[in-house]
């Protein structure tokens, strides 16, 4: 009965200095070449994700920007995407923009393989950090904005917002209002800060692993994760993992606890789960 393993990246397979460590990139790949099936499921889009993984050689797609899209490694031609609905897009967008939050709103541009990040001002540490990390990005370009526009080619994929909590709370609730589209709201331990990501309902890690399993004809999925966009991937899967750095609540909601994500929790657990090819 093949089993698919997914990993979420940050807090998860990623250490605290986000990068997959030396140890655990050796057991992941000594796993993928005996054709385990293992891949990830994270928030990053192509534009951080990509140079994260690059160590890992993982065979089959993996999930994107919550399930919005699936790749297969070093392709920039996406296997699926799940488009943000035109007017779910261009509602939240006013609604948030007039209770003075600040938006980042992705296109992908299918003739340029590439994202587009059109973002309004960097006025909070946060937003600012979240833009020096992507700024330099092969595969993104960054554009400040005083209104959203749309191009003709582009597809609006996601939406999402660093901010205080209160300021997030209120525009949760604007989404809660808008049909066609879901959210994930939670505290990012990475920038220390609330985070609100919103997507098309028809995506969600959940979604993308399995769409994920039925590609590579998987019956069975174990989940690693840290965070509160992990959960849906939980609910979904057969056996479901939190790392020990992870929140209780989160660890409550697993089936089991693994060391954390600096003691290569998720390449451990997959080691003594294999261990005859070790």
């Amino acid at each position: 009965m093949p089993t698919l393993f997914v990993s979420d990246l940050d807090g998860t397979l990623l250490n605290s200095n986000s990068q997959v460590s030396d140890f655990s990139a050796k057991i992941i790949n000594r796993l993928t070449a005996q054709d385990i099936l293992f891949s990830v499921a994270t928030a990053r889009s192509i534009g951080t994700a990509f140079d994260k993984i690059k160590p890992l050689h993982i065979r089959i797609p993996f999930c994107l920007m919550n399930g919005v899209f699936l790749y297969y490694k070093d392709n920039l031609h996406p296997v699926d995407i799940c488009p943000f609905p035109k007017e779910a897009a261009i509602t939240l967008l006013r609604e948030s923009l007039r209770i003075g939050a600040s938006p980042f709103l992705y296109q992908y541009l299918p003739n340029e393989q590439k994202m587009e990040l059109q973002y309004f001002d960097l006025n909070y540490p946060p937003r600012e950090q979240f833009y020096q990390i992507r700024k330099d990005s092969a595969y993104k370009k960054l554009v400040k904005v005083h209104a959203p526009y749309f191009h003709k080619e582009g597809i609006p994929v996601y939406i999402n917002f660093l901010d205080e909590y209160n300021i997030l709370q209120r525009v949760n609730e604007i989404v809660r209002n808008i049909p066609g589209v879901q959210s994930v709201f939670y505290h990012d331990p990475v920038l220390n800060a609330w985070y609100l990501e919103v997507f098309s309902s028809e995506a969600g890690k959940a979604a993308g692993v399995r769409r994920l399993a039925e590609i590579v004809h998987a019956n069975r999925i174990v989940a690693f994760g840290d965070n509160d966009n992990d959960l849906s991937m939980f609910e979904i899967a057969d056996e479901c993992y939190a790392t020990s750095n992870a929140p209780q609540v989160i660890q409550n909601q697993a089936d089991g606890v693994i060391p954390s994500c600096d003691e290569d929790g998720v390449a451990r657990f997959l080691a003594a789960r294999f261990p005859e090819y070790f």
